[in-house]
């Protein structure tokens, strides 16, 4: 036998022995897996029948939350910041102070403005009494008319002056007033983009607010579904930080046209947060009712939400099976199942924590 073949006859051996100890190995994990589902205790639960029920059916669509007021407040006046009151998050009331703006050079030139009305006051009165003095000398001939008519057009000039000087006074004092920024209602302070010695005119922004409570849900619908949102329409929705938790809200206001650019419509719902959960800005997943369809329905109770998805435990030839399930539109205490179950499997009703794929069922 030459030397080739015996190192072929080696090599098999080797390739037959990894394959015999690879087999076993499959068959050991095999066997402890089902040692492992043999040995773990039988539970208890409480399972009901998944069956079909007339659920709303739906418009999936995207929106936003927005708050019911929300606006970047800007100065409105011009000059250096020398202080702020709020920071990001604070909550204001009307009229609270949220910055102070180095108005000195307005407040000077309110008081010149102030002065020269007080002057035109005073030359108005002037005027008045040169009148009635002229007014005199006319009837009595000692005058002639073109000179009493010069000055009645004085006369008549005198108030025109001092409406002028007011307003101008008025306006001045108004930039004084406008150094004190303040909240024009009730929010939340979302951002602040000016700081101390910062110098800012009159389009420059100083806060962002948004009202408290109230939201609105702002969506787009594409032309071929506008047919399919009314005004009082009801919608549900989610957003990403509450996964398994659901939204309703109302449609209050569709836009009065299709954008050419996008071939949509935007439109806004009045959304219900009792809790505060909600923030403006957030994305949200929507579903807007658009009538009713048979579909298979389950207790909101069965339903568990791990990592952003709906599960449900199912129970088969009394085992767990946990299934990864697509929910739908929500009516009172029941859930829609649009994918994972159908009418007749029986589903866990409460299922408790720590229940477990492949787990027997008493």
């Amino acid at each position: 036998m030459n030397h080739a073949t015996t190192k072929r006859r080696a090599e098999s051996f080797l390739l037959l022995a990894a394959l015999a100890a690879s087999a076993a190995g499959c068959a050991s994990k095999a066997s402890a897996e089902s040692a492992t589902q043999a040995a773990a205790p039988p539970v208890r639960v409480e399972t009901t029948e998944v069956r079909e029920a007339p659920m709303p059916r739906s418009l999936a669509l995207t929106g936003t939350l927005r708050g019911d007021r929300q606006t970047d407040l800007a100065a409105n006046a011009v000059g250096r910041v020398l202080e702020t009151f709020v920071e990001r998050g604070d909550a204001v009331k009307k009229g609270d102070l949220l910055a102070r703006l180095d108005v000195r050079a307005a407040a000077l030139t309110a008081a010149e403005a102030q002065a020269n009305a007080a002057l035109t006051r005073a030359q108005e009165e002037t005027a008045k009494r040169e009148c009635e003095r002229y007014r005199a000398l006319f009837e009595g001939g000692a005058i002639s008319r073109a000179e009493h008519d010069r000055i009645a057009d004085q006369c008549r000039s005198a108030p025109l002056s001092v409406a002028a000087a007011t307003a101008r006074a008025r306006a001045a004092a108004q930039s004084v007033g406008d150094g004190q920024i303040r909240a024009p209602f009730d929010a939340m302070v979302t951002e602040r983009f000016v700081d101390v010695g910062e110098y800012v005119r009159h389009d420059s922004r100083v806060v962002a607010l948004v009202s408290k409570g109230a939201l609105r849900l702002e969506f787009t619908v594409p032309e071929a579904s506008l047919a399919a949102v009314k005004t009082g329409g009801a919608l549900t929705f989610t957003v990403p930080a509450y996964p398994g938790r659901s939204f309703s809200g109302a449609v209050r206001w569709i836009g009065a046209s299709v954008r050419e650019a996008t071939r949509d419509l935007v439109a806004e719902a009045e959304v219900e947060d009792p809790d505060g959960a909600l923030r403006p800005g957030m994305f949200a997943s929507i579903a807007l009712a658009t009538g009713e369809a048979p579909s298979p329905v389950v207790p909101r109770s069965a339903i568990v939400a791990k990592e952003g998805r709906a599960h449900l435990f199912a129970v088969v030839d009394r085992r767990i099976e946990e299934r990864v399930v697509q929910t739908g539109a929500e009516k009172g205490d029941l859930v829609a199942v649009l994918r994972g179950v159908r009418a007749g499997d029986a589903i866990v009703m409460k299922p408790a924590q720590g229940l477990e794929n492949g787990q027997a069922v008493e």
